[in-house]
């Protein structure tokens, strides 16, 4: 049986360990997972990610990374000047195998595209209606807990349960997220497998 060789290393920054969890459940739905390995540095939050984004972009692509994504949650930022200065960080000018994502408030909006997938990861009895526009929804995350609660009585822990439900989402589901759409694109154009 041949094996497949490593031909991407792919360097995830993010806000927190979550966001990466549910990026590599993402990659996992575009690649063999025996042709990229994944290394990362989390912010523990948005300022230290800020702070630090350049030195840890530096130290991926010494370490070998031939693609560095950054992702920040938009919250209540300017997306063009967010945009705008994590690029300049990473120095996307010089090193075009960069990409910076900005999930329209929080991650946890692309999570919400699939109302079956959170039945499923919480084994809930029943399940909302669909939800049309994701992005526009104040506090994805705070939303999330409280479909989780309404309708299981169950607990949501972003840190445990974003993967599980990222697991059970189609690409084509993320993809009702605008946000989404620049991820996908470089997936699919830039990192060649």
């Amino acid at each position: 049986m041949e094996t497949s060789k490593v031909t991407n290393r792919i360097g995830i920054i993010a806000e927190n360990n979550s966001d990466v969890e549910v990026i590599k459940e993402i990659l996992k739905k575009y690649f063999n997972e025996n042709t990229y390995a994944v290394k990362k540095y989390i912010g523990k939050g948005c300022g230290k990610l800020k702070q630090k984004c350049t030195a840890w972009a530096i130290n991926l692509r010494r370490s070998g990374c031939n693609h560095i994504i950054v992702f920040h949650d938009l919250d209540e930022n300017d997306e063009h000047s967010l945009r705008c200065s994590l690029e300049e960080k990473i120095n996307i000018t010089e090193n075009n195998n960069s990409l910076v994502v900005i999930p329209i408030k929080e991650m946890e909006a692309w999570l919400l595209t699939d109302i079956n997938a959170i039945k499923s990861a919480f084994n809930l009895q029943k399940v909302n209606k669909p939800i049309r526009n994701c992005e526009t929804i104040d506090s994805p995350k705070e939303f999330l807990r409280d479909i989780v609660w309404k309708t299981g009585k169950k607990r949501y822990l972003n840190t445990v349960h974003n993967v599980k439900i990222a697991s059970f989402i189609s690409k084509e589901k993320f993809m009702q997220c605008k946000s989404y759409h620049i991820f996908d694109k470089y997936l699919n154009e830039d990192i060649l497998i």
